[in-house]
């Protein structure tokens, strides 16, 4: 099914790219007509606490960047209680390998890079921390690359041992996806947690976190970024708000224009460099990365551009 959606943006909804022990799963795929030549493909993932949800959750996003030339890809991912990991992290993959393999009739270019939201956070970075390693990737596109070109984590879990040490007992949704205690699934809490997968292969990453998320604390991003300094390019900020700030009204323009820029300088990258003008080829022009140093406030000028959304319990 395609539908019209606002700023000449067309949306293909329920694209299956995965079917696995029984279960089809699918995508939703936003394009921009106007775009000429192959274009960088941006996969989205939704939060949920591993346990609840589904696509949709980023639309807002995914119109802004399928408009600024990005082809946008959100698809759905296994959930717990039926499902524990890696299950959701192998989707995750399917939908960048499905990127790869049959995004090429849909105007894609070689160039993918993610972005996630608390659960989807966790699912995208480790994505792209694992790239290509055998016990994390589908059976699906054989010799299709998981690798990303960049990632964005927005209010993130990334170590599943700190987060257990601070969560209340009934709020522990991250055992129920782990299969349980630290204690119990040790090896599941280091392979489920990016702080401990982080390498040299570590793509640009852009970390951002709301100060007052009272969900997932903020200095889950912080251990994150530390690991990753010495490995990679990372930007690190907080931002004067809650868990569910990518959402929030007061805060979408900055948030989104933070990322966008973000998400051009890595698909203008060193990789691309001898390719054409990525403005003419991709649709998406250049732009300087804003100082990683530099905090979000919630005074940007579209106060009133996306839905002010906030999460349920959990992740």
């Amino acid at each position: 099914m395609t539908d019209p959606a606002p700023e000449s943006v067309t949306v293909q909804r329920d694209i299956p790219f995965h079917e696995v022990d029984g279960e089809t799963l699918t995508l939703d795929l936003y394009d921009s007509p106007a775009t000429s030549g192959p274009e960088p493909v941006a996969v989205l993932v939704r939060g949920g606490a591993f346990t609840f949800g589904d696509k949709g959750e980023f639309a807002r996003h995914a119109l802004d960047l399928a408009a600024d030339g990005f082809l946008v890809a959100e698809p759905q991912y296994r959930l717990t209680p039926e499902w524990t990991f890696p299950a959701a992290l192998v989707d995750v993959k399917a939908a960048i390998e499905w990127a790869r393999s049959e995004g090429e009739g849909y105007g894609a270019a070689d160039r993918i890079v993610g972005v996630g939201h608390s659960a989807g956070a966790n699912l995208v970075v480790l994505a792209a921390l694992t790239a290509d390693e055998p016990g994390f990737e589908p059976e699906l596109y054989p010799g299709a690359s998981s690798r990303l070109s960049a990632a964005v984590g927005y209010a993130g879990v990334y170590d599943f041992r700190s987060l257990d040490a601070v969560t209340a007992e009934g709020e522990q949704f991250h055992r129920q996806y782990l299969g349980g205690g630290p204690d119990d699934e040790p090896a599941a809490y280091d392979l489920a947690s990016p702080v401990a997968q982080v390498d040299t292969d570590a793509p640009p990453t852009l970390l951002l976190h709301g100060s007052e998320d009272e969900t997932v604390p903020p200095s889950q991003s912080e251990l994150l970024a530390d690991a990753l300094g010495p490995m990679t390019d990372v930007a690190h900020e907080l931002v004067p708000a809650d868990h569910g700030f990518p959402f929030h009204g007061a805060h979408y323009d900055d948030v989104y224009e933070r990322t966008v820029e973000f998400l051009r300088q890595a698909v203008a990258g060193p990789d691309t460099a001898d390719a054409p003008d990525p403005a003419e080829e991709t649709g998406v022009p250049g732009g300087d990365l804003p100082d990683p140093t530099d905090r979000i406030d919630g005074s940007g000028p579209g106060g009133n551009r996306g839905p002010d959304r906030r999460d349920g319990p959990g992740f």
